[in-house]
């Protein structure tokens, strides 16, 4: 394709040309309009290489601001509140369904979480890309803290309008969870510089498990009788209506004045481009249900820990330092996963090495809690497991986003928790569809009935669920190893341009054309 120039620039060019290059670069000249039109191949060959910046193009700055901090912080408090809030029951299962007079009112309460954020996450997914960043993280501040308080309302209830109001409270709690999930990895990619976002996705992720840890270690504790749960609630509403406050002050902004990265000051694909592109990309497919049946398996576990080791004897205290320890390992596992991906970029190496390890010691804690008197072995994997399968959560959704470039990252990390609601409620459908009536001599080790309300908290033999459970853990990772061989979009686009930003108040201003980066 030729292209024509004027008269004054023709006259440039070929008086960097010798006579014989002359006769290739003009291919027509115009007496009309003195215009010449030039092979752009041979022009190019005749300027070599010029280093004179052109000014009428582009300046992009990037720059990178100690204010990105607050921002994370504000959104691992809420990702931490809410999750307390989704948890708090399950350690205590046989109090909590005493306490709100209903069979399995503990699954319900955290059932709930799993069944909204499926229809509110569509709505989230799609807000956090056209409300901005800013209001996402308010409409999750305020259905938080708002949930909370009306489920501590419910304490002081007649018995038969605690259940009902309760799990209002808890619904409404529960808009916010797909909108909190999806931050970290938006926020990551908003306010921090590459050699940082993996670091800073594992922090707004880990604040959740840690809201884990929080409410199975103080739960037990708090809560001894079923009169108790009153404390539970609030426990959990006090951190939940701060976090709202300092929400609503801190966060000013969706996104800082200069982006810290290239790919964060690049139009991002419409909402509905970003979905049909992620189902219509085999990687991310296979991280959408891989990925997803990981995040879903983990909140069943959690869901029923108490469930599965109350008929065994184990305590509630039990069944909270489980969780503590799994999570306290998954701590170290997340953080030290995101410093070494965020070094070495090896995130499917990462992410497949750490779940075949959780698979194992996952499927090992299924086997070893269906027999009394193994406190020490049932710790020590609780740990090992949590290292290795929260290792995974991090690394597994900033590889959905590399995968899914240039698609937003609330898209692509929204299905990618989607998924695992979806699953989570299968799972833990299907793991009480599972469980059978506790008969026999293990009846005899079982602490799950609370006295006065024997039938709502009955132990069940959790064997057959326990089975079905390893074989899709085992199955998603095959899955995984098998068929997933990344392409990571967002790095290559950003090597392309070769431009990384200065720190803190210092910028960097390179010459960039402002269109779409390319994966």
């Amino acid at each position: 394709m030729a292209h024509a120039v004027s008269g004054d620039s023709a006259s440039a060019l070929l008086g960097a040309a010798s006579h014989k290059e002359d006769e290739q670069l003009i291919l027509s000249t115009s007496a009309e309009s003195e215009t010449k039109t030039i092979d752009p191949i041979a022009a190019k060959r005749a300027l070599s290489t010029m280093d004179e910046e052109e000014p009428a193009q582009a300046r992009l700055v990037l720059k990178v601001y100690s204010r990105r901090w607050i921002v994370l912080l504000v959104v691992a408090l809420l990702n931490n509140s809410n999750t307390m809030s989704w948890i708090a029951f399950a350690p205590i299962a046989n109090n909590v369904d005493s306490f709100y007079n209903r069979a399995s009112a503990t699954n319900w309460f955290s059932m709930i979480y799993m069944i909204c954020t499926i229809p509110v996450g569509i709505i989230a997914m799609w807000a956090g890309r056209f409300l901005g960043l800013r209001w996402a993280i308010l409409i999750a501040a305020w259905a938080n803290g708002l949930g909370g308080l009306i489920r501590l309302g419910s304490t002081w209830l007649d018995p038969s309008l605690r259940f009902p109001v309760g799990i209002t409270g808890q619904a409404i709690s529960a808009i916010a969870y797909p909108f909190i999930m999806f931050l970290p990895t938006k926020v990551a990619a908003a306010w921090f510089p590459d050699s940082q976002r993996a670091l800073a996705t594992t922090i707004g992720i880990m604040s959740n498990p840690l809201g884990v840890l929080m409410a199975n270690l103080l739960s037990p504790l708090v809560c001894r009788t079923p009169a108790d749960v009153l404390y539970v609630n609030l426990m959990t509403a006090i951190p939940s209506v701060i976090a709202c406050i300092i929400a609503s002050i801190a966060i000013t902004r969706s996104e800082p004045k200069h982006p810290p990265t290239i790919s964060a000051g690049q139009k991002q694909m419409d909402f509905f481009a970003g979905v049909k592109s992620c189902f219509t990309n085999k990687e991310y497919l296979i991280l959408l249900l891989v990925m997803g049946g990981g995040i879903g398996l983990f909140n069943c576990l959690y869901t029923v820990m108490q469930q599965l080791l109350c008929p065994y004897g184990y305590s509630n205290s039990f069944s909270g330092y489980c969780a503590a320890l799994m999570i306290v390992g998954g701590i170290f596992g997340a953080t030290g996963a995101g410093i070494f991906v965020d070094r070495t970029k090896k995130f499917q190496e990462t992410l497949k090495v750490a779940m075949g390890v959780a698979v194992l010691f996952g499927v090992i804690f299924l086997q070893l809690v269906q027999h009394p008197g193994l406190k020490s072995f049932i710790l020590g994997t609780c740990f090992l497991f949590g290292v290795m399968g929260l290792a995974t959560y991090p690394v597994g959704l900033e590889l959905s986003a590399e995968c899914a470039f240039p698609v937003s990252e609330t898209t692509s990390t929204g299905l990618i928790v989607l998924s695992g609601q979806v699953q989570s409620v299968i799972y833990v459908a299907v793991m009480s569809m599972l469980a059978k009536p506790l008969t026999g001599k293990n009846a005899d080790y079982q602490v799950c009935k609370v006295e006065g309300d024997e039938e709502a908290t009955a132990a069940r033999n959790w064997y057959m669920s326990n089975i079905v459970m390893s074989i899709v853990a085992a199955v998603l990772f095959f899955i995984l190893v098998i068929f997933f061989y990344p392409k990571y979009r967002r790095m290559e686009a950003e090597k392309a341009h070769g431009i990384v930003p200065k720190d803190d108040e210092q910028s960097h201003v390179a010459n960039a054309e402002l269109e779409p980066l390319k994966a």
